[in-house]
């Protein structure tokens, strides 16, 4: 019997990877704070570097949604193969001018006209590859993902998902395979996707309304460059959500343009902390569940707004009333009484 904290108390710690969803070869959970919690938060990284090929939680070491979190081990050869070209073609064969001129471009809103450079394309097989394989393995890692969750390894307990890159699309294919499935209602607590390789369109997230109770957000940056370039095989005409806001009118879907903060994609991981406080999710020794937005509409919020003072502005709440107050504990109080 599933109890509080998951099968015979063992959490997600204890979970092995029985039934296997396509050629699934690394699944599993690791533990970013230590004990019991009623809240579980689990972070996904979307790539891996060379120079540290296990380093999965680095990103999220000072994440503080939960007193329990745990981050997902997933794939890491092809994370490692898919690192290694993202950092090959931003260091190695596009000139920091070129990178300049695309970001412009993109931008402009010209993205239909866009002719990559004749360097980019000659080198695009570096890229290609590793991308698409893991774009797979991302899609079945989240299906993974949903039938861990639906069998309530987690116990009877909210969960709140948070990723980047392919680590935010494995959270959107486990939020669609949760979506199709009966008795999933509200079984996600908070869905934090930034600069996620999917598709903007509102007809894609809307089902998510069933699945996720709080909020459902997206990190944008629309100077993406690189993001554009391995979606290019696709019609130019497709919305990426990593490069746009969601136009869904919901009181769950919450927009955070971060274009201010991140200057390309691999600033996903390097930046997080940063990306974290401006999302409204606290970090460091201060866990909090407290996450950006509670409006009944579909909000897009600047980073150059709310850099200053991210989670009281993101939160709604101005430094007039806060007096000398702990921001964070006003933003938790804020946040309780919507």
């Amino acid at each position: 019997m599933t109890s509080l904290f998951g099968a015979a108390g063992a959490g997600l710690t204890g979970y092995k990877m029985n039934k296997r969803v396509g050629a699934i070869e690394q699944f599993e959970f690791c533990p970013i704070t230590h004990g019991n919690h009623l809240h579980v938060a689990i972070a996904i990284s979307g790539w891996l570097s060379d120079e540290q090929p296990d380093n999965f939680h680095t990103p999220w070491i000072n994440l503080g949604i939960s007193k329990e979190q745990y981050y997902l081990k997933w794939e890491s050869k092809y994370l490692i193969a898919l690192g290694n070209a993202l950092e090959y073609l931003l260091h190695g064969a596009v000139t920091m001018a070129t990178q300049e001129a695309l970001k412009h471009t993109i931008l402009a809103g010209l993205l239909a006209a866009l002719t990559w450079p004749a360097t980019l394309l000659s080198v695009a097989g570096v890229i290609d590859n590793p991308w698409g394989v893991a774009m797979q393995r991302a899609k079945e890692v989240g299906q993974q993902l949903a039938e861990v969750l639906i069998s309530k390894q987690q116990g009877n307990r909210p969960v709140t998902l948070i990723g980047f890159s392919l680590g935010a699309k494995v959270i959107f294919n486990c939020l669609e395979e949760l979506a199709k499935r009966k008795g999933t209602e509200g079984l996600i607590e908070d869905a934090i996707l930034l600069g996620t390789p999917v598709p903007a369109n509102p007809a894609n997230w809307q089902g998510f309304s069933r699945v996720v109770a709080g909020r459902i957000i997206n990190g944008y940056c629309s100077s993406d460059w690189l993001l554009r370039f391995v979606y290019r095989t696709a019609s130019a005409q497709i919305s990426i959500a990593g490069l746009q806001p969601i136009a869904w009118d919901d009181r769950r879907m919450i927009n955070i343009d971060l274009s201010n903060v991140v200057a390309g994609h691999l600033d996903y991981s390097k930046k997080m902390d940063t990306i974290l406080k401006i999302i409204g999710v606290s970090v460091s020794d201060t866990p909090s569940s407290g996450l950006a937005g509670k409006s009944g509409k579909t909000d897009v919020v600047s980073s150059e707004d709310i850099k200053k003072e991210p989670i009281l502005a993101v939160a709604g709440v101005t430094a007039e009333k806060t007096d000398n107050v702990d921001d964070v504990e006003v933003a938790s109080e804020a946040f309780d009484d919507l």
